[in-house]
């Protein structure tokens, strides 16, 4: 299992399409505290909007500990597409170029080797998400000399951050291992993709209907067990571990959201649901060469 690791991990590393990537998401992260930064700064502008609960909110956001939490909020963000795209390109491309019969005839275990490939998925995530972390202290900082300094985080905010990393990987776990899963039944990177993406589509799209959760009942009970609700709830968490609240930026419909144990456990299943039809689909193929 090391040995498939390592080898998974070197192709990831390998692939142009990583560091692009990475480059991609690192430059928006920085635009995106850049522009928290002006927003929070616009109250002391002559003529600005003057102080109110969204420019608070934007302050927490450049100052410790929130600016770990807008960090994270960015990796839970934009890390979604992000980690769709990796993980798409991570299996497609194997039956494009023709290697997965020549690996799979080495190594037959295809279980094994799925699993390999999510994990490795997702330990260059926890490499970005603490590239991404670094990158936007020294950013935050730098922004904040120029109004004083953001000041150094506590103790227990420093504490806190492995937890809050930990609650940031698995709200994007589920994507990566529902696109791998989409890529080996569709045994296409373009299926994957299109996957992946439809599934963040439909749940925005699904985030709009909120509302109804006001009829309560059945549709209730199913908008709670849908993904992108249950994530809301782990994100929130970590938002609220640094201090923030966005809901002040954006009154988010969490009035009837589940506890943080049930949308964890929840999440769980979409997982363990994903990685096992991926995995039968991946043990009834038959391998063939390129397409």
């Amino acid at each position: 299992m090391l040995g498939l690791l390592r080898a998974e991990w070197l192709k990831l590393t390998k692939r142009p399409l990583t560091w692009v990537l990475l480059a991609v998401f690192l430059a928006l992260l920085l635009l995106h505290l850049a522009a928290q930064f002006v927003f929070a700064n616009l109250g002391a502008l002559p003529g600005g909007p003057g102080p109110g609960p969204q420019l608070e909110e934007w302050r927490r956001r450049t100052v410790f500990p929130g600016l770990f939490g807008a960090i994270l909020g960015h990796v839970n963000g934009l890390g979604g597409v992000f980690a769709v795209i990796l993980a798409a390109g991570a299996m497609g491309s194997e039956y494009a170029w023709g290697t997965l019969r020549a690996q799979l005839a080495r190594r037959p275990a295809r279980g094994r080797y799925l699993l390999a490939k999510a994990l490795a998925v997702m330990l260059l995530l926890l490499a970005g998400t603490l590239l991404a972390l670094a990158t936007g202290v020294a950013c935050g900082w730098a922004l904040a000399s120029l109004t004083g300094g953001a000041g150094a985080p506590a103790p227990a905010d420093l504490a806190a951050l492995p937890l809050a990393v930990v609650r940031a990987l698995y709200v994007l776990l589920p994507y990566v291992l529902i696109t791998l899963c989409v890529t080996v039944l569709g045994r296409s990177l373009l299926v994957g993709l299109a996957g992946g993406l439809l599934l963040l589509a439909f749940e925005a799209a699904f985030g709009a209907l909120a509302l109804l959760q006001q009829l309560g009942g059945a549709w209730l009970w199913l908008y709670r067990l849908t993904i992108q609700q249950n994530i809301n709830v782990l994100a929130l968490e970590n938002a609220h571990a640094f201090g923030l609240r966005p809901e002040a930026l954006a009154p988010a419909a969490l009035t009837d959201a589940p506890p943080p144990w049930q949308a964890a456990l929840v999440v769980a299943v979409y997982c363990v649901a994903a990685l096992g039809v991926a995995v039968a689909a991946l043990r009834r193929q038959d391998i063939t060469g390129p397409g």
